[in-house]
């Protein structure tokens, strides 16, 4: 089996909301940003998305377009040399620049989380439970009473030991 690509992504709710995008609009937006996490542009042709959503080439068309449109992306075209064109696609500045906010914040924001998760943890008072130095257990931050057993207790716990030992 060949391995399975991951796409790792931030995506912004207002993306998810913006009811001028069509589902695979949105999609497609995520891909794209996905492309072009590496050089900061994608040079993905409608082909490729073809294949991936199992669209027409004229519906990817008119997604990207709509997407320039709404101010997602942007495109360029390299027309040099060949009747082929070669499309750039590149994230809008104002997409880029709130994509790079939530990473940042992310990144820090995680860290930090877990080092004051950590700080918790160490900490036996904040654990559930937890035993000192002299063997006295504690439930939540409280020290739990020991009791002696009482004889029936004793006896049920007898009664229950010698069935296990007689099912083996």
């Amino acid at each position: 089996m060949d391995k399975e690509e991951f796409i790792n992504v931030f995506i912004l709710k207002s993306v998810l909301r913006d009811n001028r995008l069509t589902f695979l609009e949105r999609l497609l937006l995520i891909h794209i940003i996905s492309l072009c996490k590496k050089n900061g542009y994608c040079w993905a042709t409608n082909r490729y998305f073809c294949d991936i959503y199992n669209v027409t080439q004229v519906t990817i068309s008119k997604s990207i377009s709509n997407l320039a449109t709404f101010g997602y992306i942007k495109t360029e075209y390299d027309n040099k040399g060949t009747n082929n064109s070669k499309r750039i696609i590149k994230l809008s500045e104002v997409l880029n620049l709130k994509l790079k906010s939530i990473k940042d914040n992310f990144n820090t924001g995680y860290k930090q989380n877990f080092k004051q998760y950590n700080n918790k943890l160490n900490k036996k008072e904040d654990s559930i439970y937890y035993k000192d130095e002299d063997g006295n257990e504690y439930w939540h931050g409280k020290l739990i009473p020991k009791n002696e057993t009482t004889i029936e207790e004793q006896e049920e716990l007898k009664k229950l030991l010698s069935d296990i030992y007689e099912e083996e």
